[in-house]
């Protein structure tokens, strides 16, 4: 129970890294904000939630818009008053050669990804402050730390979310939150939706190389050390740790788990 009686958003709840997140928090002790645009999912993490014995709140959120994040604040002042872990995970991937990038998909990826982040953590910073400490946690990537062909928006999206994450630490201890930590989590490929499923990265390189699917797929998981594509878990667990006590020296770093992808 590292993280007994906290109260914790995560954006993105309602599948993948996310889900496997606010459960791992659960296990944990926490209370959980779930936060996604798929209310199905959303509620369904809710109920898997609930029967691990921690309260669930599930607010639909488009985190690219002010409005939707207005309310998610305000549903969690309502039913919590204060919040101590906050996840961005929320994200999106598309892929496109550069020269074939339409402009208002460039800019929808940069929105979600990073313009969500800097929205929902403004919104939420003001209750997290109400607590001596507090943890905010980027789902970060790879990617922004490597090159990342025929994914610019996306690879740009996570380099300023690294940029974000540094700046707001350093901001936050100089302003008098020294125990307000911000980390960002990068990993490689991992066994999600957006790794695997119609529109994942598997489908998308495969239009963009004309290379078939299993081919994309077998050289993606060959392309770190361990020659593998990661789990959820791995990086709930990770999450679990820099949401904890136990990482309260760690702030405005970006950690990588990839299985030796990268080394910086």
């Amino acid at each position: 129970m590292k993280l007994k009686d906290k109260i914790s958003v995560v954006t993105g709840a309602g599948r993948g890294i996310g889900r496997s997140i606010a459960l791992a928090f659960a296990e944990e002790g926490t209370d959980v904000v779930l936060a996604a645009r798929s209310g199905e999912q959303l509620d369904e993490v809710a109920q898997e939630v609930e029967h691990k014995g921690r309260r669930a709140l599930a607010v639909p959120c488009d985190v690219s818009s002010v409005q939707d994040v207005q309310n998610l604040a305000r549903a969690v002042q309502e039913a919590f008053g204060r919040v101590d872990i906050l996840v961005n995970n929320a994200g999106i991937s598309k892929r496109s050669k550069f020269l074939e990038y339409a402009d208002e998909v460039w800019l929808e990826v940069l929105r979600v990804n990073l313009f969500g982040a800097y929205l929902i953590t403004k919104a939420i910073l003001p209750l997290i402050q109400k607590g001596s400490e507090g943890r905010i946690i980027m789902i970060a990537s790879t990617a922004a730390k490597s090159p990342v062909p025929f994914n610019t928006a996306y690879s740009a999206s996570k380099h300023g979310l690294l940029g974000l994450t540094k700046s707001l630490a350093a901001e936050l201890a100089l302003s008098g939150y020294p125990r307000i930590t911000v980390n960002a989590v990068c990993p490689f490929f991992v066994e999600t939706e957006m790794f695997s499923g119609p529109q994942g990265y598997v489908a998308q390189m495969s239009r963009n190389t004309e290379r078939p699917q299993e081919e994309v797929a077998k050289d993606a998981a060959s392309r770190n050390l361990q020659g593998r594509v990661l789990r959820p878990e791995e990086v709930a667990a990770l999450t679990v740790y820099l949401a904890s006590d136990e990482a309260e020296g760690l702030t405005g770093q970006a950690i990588n788990i990839c299985g030796g992808r990268i080394f910086h």
